[in-house]
């Protein structure tokens, strides 16, 4: 028992120092969309030869029951859940939760779906990442989630020199079963961030003619 009570102890003390040696991005442009999505199911009217991310949606458990109050296909960012973003970077959790009856649709370019991060500035909400484009028309395709399932993402912790509130935006549009047109926005959270966020683009170098990307 005693080992035990020591073992725990240790993993808490190790994860804490881990993420004190995490660190938020500071960055002067605008990042490129990282919620990649795997499926629930295949898409029978795609092309094909797209990426596929592992990322796929798992059954809601009493967590994310916990966070996810209500019967609505909802996006909830959790800055609790502390975690790596990417080697050395401070990261938190973002869910998107299918508490309703029906089967959802989701647009994705390789898997990448429609959400960005929009700051409150100067009195409105803005962007500060974006959406690449393909030129490929094999990039594009659905993501699917079933009822009661979600998606677990992870997003970068940033900072800057202008304090502000942030939140995050699914472009839902007309692809899902729930004929709602238009936009699914998250809860809000305290950040800062970069005047440059708000225009300047992280861009991209293809490495090959298998990276469609420009940008």
């Amino acid at each position: 028992m005693r080992n035990s009570i020591l073992t725990t102890l240790l993993i808490i003390c190790f994860g804490y120092a881990k993420a004190q040696e995490l660190k938020c991005l500071d960055v002067e442009y605008k990042l490129r969309g990282y919620f990649y999505a795997g499926t629930s199911k295949s898409d029978t009217e795609a092309p094909g030869g797209f990426y596929q991310a592992s990322n796929k949606p798992t059954k809601n458990d009493q967590f994310v029951k916990k966070i996810g109050k209500t019967s609505d296909f909802q996006l909830v960012v959790n800055t609790d859940s502390i975690v790596e973003f990417e080697k050395g970077v401070k990261g938190f959790k973002v869910f998107l939760i299918n508490n309703t009856d029906s089967i959802i649709k989701l647009s994705a370019q390789d898997s990448r779906i429609s959400v960005i991060r929009q700051v409150f500035h100067n009195n409105k909400w803005q962007d500060i990442e974006y959406l690449p484009s393909s030129w490929c028309g094999n990039s594009y395709h659905s993501v699917y989630i079933n009822p009661n399932e979600y998606w677990n993402f992870t997003a970068p912790c940033l900072e800057g020199k202008i304090k502000s509130k942030f939140r995050f935006r699914l472009y839902v549009g007309m692809t899902t079963s729930l004929d709602d047109i238009g936009n699914i926005y998250s809860n809000e959270f305290e950040g800062s961030f970069n005047k440059k966020q708000l225009k300047k683009e992280q861009g991209h170098k293809p490495v090959s003619i298998m990276d469609p990307y420009d940008n």
